[in-house]
C-alpha cells in the first residue's frame, strides 16, 4: 500500500529537505569519493534489501500476533541513483561502468506490486499495520524539523525490532546535518573555485557546463523524453557515458573530490555540534541492524 511506503521511510519527515540525503543509511564505506560524515546515511543495495526483507519478516510476525495477514512486500530494486554521490561526484571508473546510473535506472528498476492491496479499504488492518493518531509520538530533529511515528503500530514495532528504539531519532538527525554539510560546501569559494576548473575543462572539450548537476540533468530530461524508444534509449547510452567519462575526467583534473573532502571535514566539525555521540550511537546501532537482518526472525514470529 502507498500508505505504508509511505511512513515506511524514515517514520515519516516532516520537512526535511533532500540535499545530499538518501532515504536510507549505513555502515558500508561508501567508496572513494566523500560523503557527509562518512556516509551514515547512506546503504548500498544489499543492505537496503537485506533490511527491508528483516523488517517485512518483522511486521509480518507482528500483524499475524494481532489477527491479521501481512504479505511481505518486496523491495524494488534497480535504481542506481541511490547510490549517487551527494555533491554529484562520479570517478572515471563508475563513469566508464554506469554513466550517471540514469539509463541503467530506466531499463533495470523493478516495480513491484503491493500483495497487500486488498486490505486498502480494511481500517482495522490499516491500523494494526500503521497505528493510530492517539499514540502518535513527534521528535524533534535539529534546525526546527521534526518527525512523527504511532508507537501502537506493527511497523514501529518491527523498527525497534531491527534497529532499536533510538535509531530513527539519531539517523533522522544525520539527514538532516549531512544536508547541511553539502549545502556547507557547496557554498564555499575552495568548492567554487574547483567547480569552476571543472567548468573550463568541460569547455575545452566541447561540452560546456556551469554546474556538476549540469550534464545530469541533460541526460535525465532526453530519458524522460525519449526513454520509451529503444532505438533512442540505445543511442542515449553511448551519449551518457561519453559525457559521464567526460565530467568525472574534468573532476579529476579539476581536484574536486579531494577540494570536497578537505571543506567536508572543515564544515562537519561546525555542523555536528554536540551530536558527536549520537553519531557513535547511530553507528553502533547500524551495524547491529545490519547483523540482525543477517540472521531474521521467522515471520510467524510476533
Amino acid at each position: 500500500m502507498k500508505t505504508r511506503i509511505t511512513l515506511a521511510l524514515a517514520a515519516v519527515l516532516l520537512g526535511i529537505g533532500a540535499a545530499g540525503c538518501s532515504s536510507s543509511g549505513g555502515t558500508t564505506s561508501p567508496g572513494p569519493q566523500p560523503r557527509p560524515f562518512g556516509g551514515v546515511t547512506h546503504y548500498d543495495e544489499p543492505q537496503r534489501l537485506a533490511l527491508h526483507n528483516a523488517e517485512e519478516g518483522l511486521i509480518a510476525g507482528c500483524m499475524r500476533g494481532r489477527g491479521f495477514d501481512y504479505r511481505p512486500q518486496g523491495l524494488a530494486t534497480g535504481d542506481h541513483r541511490a547510490d549517487a554521490n551527494p555533491y554529484g561526484l562520479l570517478t572515471v571508473a563508475q563513469a566508464a561502468n554506469d554513466g550517471f546510473g540514469l539509463i541503467s535506472t530506466a531499463l533495470n528498476m523493478k516495480h513491484l506490486d503491493d500483495p497487500n492491496q486488498a486490505q486498502a479499504a480494511n481500517e482495522a488492518w490499516k491500523a494494526a499495520l500503521l497505528g493510530t493518531e492517539a499514540h502518535r509520538v513527534t521528535v524533534d530533529l535539529p534546525d526546527g524539523q521534526q518527525f512523527f511515528y504511532n508507537s501502537d503500530s506493527c511497523l514501529s514495532q518491527a523498527e525497534d525490532s531491527l534497529y532499536g528504539p533510538d535509531y530513527f531519532r539519531a539517523f533522522n538527525t544525520f539527514q538532516v546535518l549531512s544536508s547541511k554539510v553539502v549545502t556547507g560546501v557547496q557554498a564555499d569559494a575552495r568548492f567554487a573555485a574547483a567547480e569552476k576548473r571543472w567548468h573550463d575543462c568541460m569547455a575545452a572539450a566541447g561540452e560546456p557546463s556551469d554546474h556538476l548537476a549540469g550534464p545530469i540533468a541533460s541526460i535525465d530530461q532526453r530519458v524522460r523524453q525519449d526513454g520509451s524508444d529503444p532505438a533512442k534509449t540505445h543511442d542515449l547510452i553511448g551519449r551518457e557515458l561519453s559525457l559521464a567519462k567526460t565530467s568525472a575526467r574534468c573532476q579529476d583534473q579539476a581536484g574536486l573530490a579531494a577540494t570536497v573532502e578537505q571543506i567536508q571535514s572543515d564544515v562537519e566539525k561546525t555542523v555536528i555540534g554536540t551530536n558527536q555521540p549520537l553519531l557513535d550511537q547511530l553507528r553502533i546501532l547500524q551495524q547491529q541492524a545490519l547483523a540482525r537482518a543477517s540472521h531474521p526472525a521467522p515471520t510467524g514470529t510476533p
